[in-house]
């Protein structure tokens, strides 16, 4: 994950990443966005997910982009969330 993906995350979401007890919570998150998210679009090796308001840019399975669309809304359940977080065995508040 690139220090600028992080640092967008710090932007598009400070509540949730002030939650995050280091870079690799933050990493996790990203992460869990990106799997649970919706593929709105892909061109070539490049993906577009939505993830509630956020928008990443996915290149050869590598998040090179994140930002807020407000255009577009996906939403993921609670639940689905947290069984994730379970068969990764992560908790995360």
């Amino acid at each position: 994950m690139s220090y600028r993906v992080i640092e967008q995350y710090k932007v598009c979401c400070p509540i949730s990443y002030l939650k995050c007890d280091s870079v690799t919570d933050v990493e996790y998150k990203i992460k869990r966005a990106v799997n649970l998210g919706t593929k709105f679009a892909e061109h070539g090796e490049t993906k577009y997910i939505q993830y509630y308001h956020l928008q990443f840019t996915v290149q050869n399975g590598k998040v090179i982009d994140l930002n807020k669309n407000y255009d577009r809304y996906i939403d993921v359940r609670e639940n689905v969330k947290s069984a994730y977080d379970r068969l990764e065995g992560k908790l995360l508040v």
